[in-house]
């Protein structure tokens, strides 16, 4: 028992608390068919959750020369796989460079699948866990303060109709918009949830099958686990002494793609651009070389680095178009980013950027192949902890208005948008010469406040 459970059992105070069950279902990328020789990605088309499965495969990211087969035949190759989870909502594309990274959707459109051949052409590897909140858990609506008490939780229910008690639900929460604000301005934390951690457990299966030529000493490959939290940019104010008007200013949050890695040993004279290291021309019209820039360390990700002569914003007043242009003036503005050529040890052993990640797990292990039995198989107990009060803004508005005229009246429904839970963790495999299956379980321990 918590100490937190202690003390409010010690005061005979009694708080719900509920499991909030991650995902353990996957969309199936590769195809089982044991018919086909090799590993082949299922061709795109419209799925839902009853087409998922109970694991989730890696993808390749990078191969390797690492150099001449001395027993001849092929070039030997080093590859390195990516496997990874969000936890919460899934990811797609916005107006800002993702800080996480792009997740498989749980469900798939036909007109969404027609983009793709197959669905490894969508596939980054990685899959949303969801496990954070639950819109549609009548269980958890009843711990919102704010929330709308279903009638079948209610200890008293009935149709009227036979003598029983009329249908009805009891709160103390505002019924208009101006009540809410004025009750969440005296107490931010009136709707709000304690999240305590989430809890995950990973069977990690290598699954790739050795030649037959390869010595059993080359059946073993690497793994690295990463647990990882965005880190996002101080918000600062200062008051405008022309318009008289308050002015925020912040950097822009992390990219994934290309401010995932940083170390001082990783220049663009380097692996990360041969064509820095060649000497290659990089304007046809003056003849001039980007050898000038080969001294630069920038930040990179999986498959690409950052600009080393990024655009900086300059923009200080709203800007069709752009998100937020002049909320960043002055900082340097995130790209795509342009492909690296490090290799797969480089990315797997490279230093995360601090600066942009917290680490909560950055560890490396050692995992045979399905050839080898149960040395292929590894457990991974994973807790993440939050241990915090997390803040929602009640109840959505409606457009009526209320008998005053000074406010409008709040649905049923409630935001479920969390105004405090900053960044949410991301779990992270990358398996070097070895291509990996995790099945997962794990739930997320959240309690009334």
């Amino acid at each position: 028992m918590s100490f937190r459970s202690k003390v409010l059992d010690a005061l005979d105070i009694h708080k719900k608390t509920i499991k909030l069950q991650c995902n353990e279902t996957f969309p199936k990328i590769y195809s089982e068919d044991a018919s086909l020789l090799a590993l082949t990605p299922v061709a795109s088309a419209a799925y839902n959750r009853s087409n998922h499965v109970n694991y989730a495969v890696s993808k390749q990211i990078k191969n390797s020369n690492i150099g001449p087969n001395v027993g001849g035949g092929a070039t030997v190759k080093q590859s390195l796989d990516v496997l990874g989870f969000v936890v919460g909502d899934p990811v797609v594309n916005s107006a800002y460079k993702n800080m996480y990274p792009i997740t498989m959707p749980t469900n798939m459109s036909s007109s969404a699948a027609e983009l793709h051949t197959t669905l490894d052409d969508a596939y980054t590897g990685f899959h949303t866990l969801g496990g954070l909140y639950d819109s549609v858990s009548t269980e958890l609506q009843t711990m919102r303060k704010s929330a709308v008490t279903p009638f079948e939780s209610e200890t008293m229910f009935g149709n009227g109709g036979d003598g029983g008690v009329n249908d009805h639900s009891h709160t103390d929460w505002p019924d208009n918009t101006l009540d809410q604000l004025r009750l969440l301005t005296e107490n931010p934390y009136a709707d709000s949830l304690y999240y305590h951690s989430t809890r995950l457990s990973f069977l990690l299966t290598g699954i790739t099958i050795p030649d037959s030529s390869e010595k059993a000493s080359n059946h073993r490959g690497v793994v690295r686990m990463l647990i990882l939290r965005p880190r996002l940019p101080t918000a600062k104010m200062r008051w405008s002494g022309v318009s008289g008007q308050p002015m925020i200013n912040m950097d822009y949050p992390p990219h994934f793609d290309t401010d995932l890695f940083y170390t001082k040993t990783k220049t663009l004279g380097g692996r990360m651009d041969t064509s820095v290291l060649t000497r290659q021309v990089q304007d046809a019209s003056t003849g001039q070389h980007n050898a000038r820039k080969s001294h630069l360390t920038p930040s990179f990700g999986l498959d690409k680095y950052a600009a080393v002569d990024p655009v900086i914003n300059q923009k200080t007043t709203v800007q069709s178009g752009v998100a937020n242009s002049q909320l960043h003036y002055g900082h340097p503005i995130p790209t795509e980013g342009t492909s690296h050529t490090l290799s797969s040890y480089d990315v797997l052993t490279a230093p995360i950027n601090r600066d942009k990640y917290a680490v909560v797990v950055d560890k490396m292990v050692t995992l045979d192949t399905l050839h080898h039995g149960v040395a292929s198989k590894r457990i991974e107990n994973v807790v993440i902890p939050y241990n915090k009060k997390v803040k929602f803004p009640g109840r959505k508005t409606t457009d009526t208005d209320m008998p005053s005229g000074l406010s409008h009246q709040l649905s049923d429904d409630v935001e479920i948008e969390p105004v405090n839970f900053q960044s949410r963790p991301i779990i992270m495999f990358l398996s070097m010469d070895q291509k990996i299956s995790a099945q997962v379980t794990g739930y997320t321990t959240i309690s009334e406040t």
